[in-house]
C-alpha cells in the first residue's frame, strides 16, 4: 500500500507490502461546509447577538499560529453588520508570541487587512502598562490582561477548537489566557503541564486547564460574547456556536471529540505523524503531534514526525533551556521551572520510552539537543524495521497535531 503524507510543499511516499499491519487515521471528513445562512442563523439565536450590535467593539482574533479562519468569520460579519465591522477595534491574542509580520496579517485578515490595519492593535505580555489587573489565581499571585478588554463597551472573542496536548483542548478561555494575559501568568499555566495528568482531550483533573478556568472566571463576561469555531483539514468551517465564553466552548469540544479523535484498540510498532501549515513551522509546534499520538506506541517502538521547521525552533528561550537541561533527573540545572520547562521534560519523558524520531530541515545537533532523534533517509529505515519484523504493525496519522489517538481503556 502506497501513502503520501504531506512535507513542506509536497508530499512523501512510501510503500509497505502487505504483510504490514496498516492502519491509517485522519480527522473525519465529508461534513457540512457552512455558509453565511448559518452565520447568521447561529448568532441570530442567541441572547449575546446585541453584543455585536455595539459602535465600541472590540474583536480579538488568533494570531497566526493557529489555523483559525478569522478572515472567513470577518468577512461574514461586514456583511452581516458592515456598520459595526467599520467601527470595531480589533486585538490579536499573541500570548506569549511575537509581534506578527505584516505577511501574518495578511494570514489573519486576509483581504480585509488594508481595512483593519489602523484599528488594529497586538498583545504584548510583557508591557505591563498595557495591562490590568483582574484577581488572585492559586498559586497566590497576581493575574494581569490586556487593559483593551476592558476599555471597551463589548467584547467578541473569536477562536477555534481542536485537541490541545496539555491543555485539554484550544479555544474558548484560551483567547484570554494565555492569548492576552501577563507573561508571569502564562508561564505559571504553563509550568502545570510538568504534571503528566495534562493531556489531550483531559477538561477535568487536568492541572493547566482548570488554571485557565479559574481565571476565566475572574473576569466579568456580561459584555463577552464568543464564536468558537472547529474547521476541517481544508479548513472548511464545519461547525458554528456563538454565546458566553464557557457555553460555546462545550458545544465545540463536544463536537470536535468527534472529528478529531478516536480509541484505539491496538498499541503500535511504529507511528508516522503528518503535520500541517501552520503546526509545521516549528519544533516548538511539532511536539503537539507527538503528544497526540504517543500512547498507542509500543514501549520500544518509534514514531517519526514530519515538520519541515522552516522558522527553526520556535523560541530561542526554549534552545537556552535545553543547554542548561540535566536530561539524567529531566529538569533544569538549577532546578528552577521556567516557561518552556515543560516541553523539554515531557519530551525527555517519552523519548525514555519511544524512539522520537523527527523528520525536517533542522540542523541535527539541534534536533538531538531537544531530545529528538534526526532522520533523514526514512524508507530505508522503515525496510530495515519491516525485516526484523514481518508482522510490523504500523499506524500512519494525517494531521496528527490535531488528530488524537487515544488508548482505549
Amino acid at each position: 500500500m502506497e501513502v503520501a503524507l504531506a512535507y513542506m510543499d509536497d508530499t512523501l511516499k512510501f510503500d509497505f507490502p502487505d504483510s504490514v499491519n496498516l492502519d491509517t487515521f485522519k480527522p473525519l471528513s465529508n461534513r457540512q461546509v457552512l455558509d453565511y445562512a448559518t452565520f447568521v442563523n447561529t448568532i441570530g439565536s442567541s441572547a449575546k447577538s446585541e453584543i455585536l450590535k455595539s459602535k465600541n467593539l472590540l474583536i480579538v482574533v488568533n494570531d497566526a499560529h493557529r489555523s483559525t479562519p478569522t478572515s472567513q468569520i470577518l468577512t461574514w460579519f461586514k456583511k452581516y453588520s458592515p456598520k459595526q465591522f467599520t467601527s470595531a477595534s480589533f486585538l490579536v491574542a499573541c500570548g506569549t508570541h511575537k509581534k506578527p509580520t505584516e505577511e501574518d496579517c495578511q494570514i489573519i485578515f486576509g483581504e480585509l487587512y488594508d481595512e483593519v490595519k489602523d484599528s488594529l492593535f497586538f498583545h504584548d505580555c510583557h508591557k505591563n502598562d498595557e495591562l490590568q489587573l483582574v484577581g488572585i489565581d492559586s498559586f497566590g499571585e497576581e493575574v494581569y490582561l490586556n487593559s483593551k478588554v476592558f476599555e471597551h463597551d463589548k467584547v467578541w472573542v473569536i477562536n477555534s477548537v481542536e485537541p490541545h496536548y496539555f491543555a485539554g483542548f484550544t479555544g474558548g478561555r484560551k483567547s484570554l489566557i494565555p492569548g492576552l494575559a501577563d507573561f508571569k501568568t502564562i508561564e505559571r499555566n504553563h509550568n502545570l503541564a510538568n504534571s503528566l495528568d495534562c493531556s489531550p482531550l483531559k477538561l477535568h483533573g487536568n492541572p493547566v486547564a482548570e488554571h485557565l478556568e479559574a481565571i476565566l472566571n475572574m473576569v466579568e463576561q456580561q459584555n463577552i460574547a464568543s464564536m468558537q469555531i472547529v474547521s476541517d483539514t481544508q479548513k472548511n468551517i464545519i461547525h458554528l456556536t456563538f454565546g458566553t465564553i464557557q457555553d460555546s466552548f462545550e458545544n465545540a469540544v463536544e463536537f470536535a471529540t468527534k472529528v478529531y479523535a478516536t480509541n484505539c484498540d491496538e498499541n503500535y510498532d511504529l507511528l508516522l505523524l503528518e503535520i500541517l501549515p501552520p503546526l509545521d513551522k516549528s519544533i516548538y509546534q511539532a511536539q503537539k503531534a507527538l503528544e497526540n499520538c504517543q500512547s498507542v506506541v509500543k514501549d520500544s517502538g518509534t514514531v517519526i514526525i514530519f515538520s519541515a521547521c522552516k522558522e527553526g525552533i520556535g523560541s530561542e528561550h526554549f534552545y537556552t533551556l535545553a543547554e542548561n537541561w540535566d536530561k539524567e533527573n529531566n529538569c533544569p540545572n538549577d532546578g528552577k521551572l521556567s516557561f518552556g520547562s515543560h516541553k523539554l521534560k515531557r519530551v525527555n519523558d517519552i523519548s525514555q520510552r519511544i524512539q522520537v524520531l523527527l523528520k525536517s530541515t533542522l540542523d541535527e545537533n539541534i534536533v538531538t539537543k531537544l531530545f529528538y532523534q534526526p532522520i533523514e533517509n526514512i524508507s530505508t529505515y522503515v525496510e530495515e524495521l519491516i525485516s526484523d519484523n514481518n508482522n510490523l504493525k504500523v499506524g500512519i496519522v494525517f494531521d496528527a497535531a490535531h488528530f488524537v489517538l487515544k488508548k482505549k481503556i
